[in-house]
């Protein structure tokens, strides 16, 4: 299912912002990590994990990847591979009870159609970038509580069908989109 969702230039430059990303990361004693998954998002069944590492006392470095992969009742779905690798800023210390402030790029390949009343489904990719704002709050040694809002904006190209089970295309289309890209509400595990 991955391989249909991405091919293999999209999925090369996944893995390469990835590395580029990872290869940044300086801090050399008392490394530190974080692993969380969103709540609100599992809600919606979309799988999905963030990885982030901090490279100062107030920048951290993240790649969250999400996955859903399910129709619904009446052939409704929200299918799609995403990943947001960015960057935080945080106002007080990495990780500790603190605002912060992050900025991420998108690349998603989706297949969404039938749900809020749409009587079309769309495919396609979209690439872009986004700015989000949260709140992290320790709940205990290891474990953090996280609330995050962000906007993007989108660059996609999607074919557009007339109805959720059937038909040809019946367009094509392309623009840049302006769309809220986290809502989150996470829970984090510190390492």
């Amino acid at each position: 299912m991955i391989k249909r969702l991405l091919n293999t230039r999209e999925l090369k430059i996944v893995l390469l912002g990835t590395i580029l990303l990872l290869g940044t990361i300086n801090k050399a004693s008392a490394q530190f990590y974080s692993v969380k998954t969103d709540l609100l998002g599992l809600a919606t069944t979309t799988l999905n994990i963030e990885g982030s590492a901090v490279v100062s006392n107030q920048w951290t470095l993240h790649l969250h990847a999400q996955y859903n992969p399910w129709t619904f009742p009446d052939n409704k779905k929200m299918k799609n591979l995403t990943f947001l690798p960015g960057t935080r800023y945080w106002f007080n210390e990495t990780y500790s009870y603190s605002y912060f402030i992050g900025f991420n790029a998108i690349i998603s390949r989706y297949n969404i159609g039938g749900l809020f009343g749409s009587d079309y489904r769309y495919d396609g990719m979209g690439y872009g970038g986004g700015i989000s704002f949260g709140f992290s709050k320790p709940i205990q040694r290891r474990w953090n509580l996280e609330f995050e809002l962000g906007i993007g904006g989108v660059y996609s190209s999607y074919d557009k069908y007339p109805c959720i089970k059937c038909g040809e295309k019946i367009d094509e289309g392309s623009g840049f989109f302006l769309s809220p890209n986290k809502a989150a509400i996470s829970l984090v595990y510190l390492f």
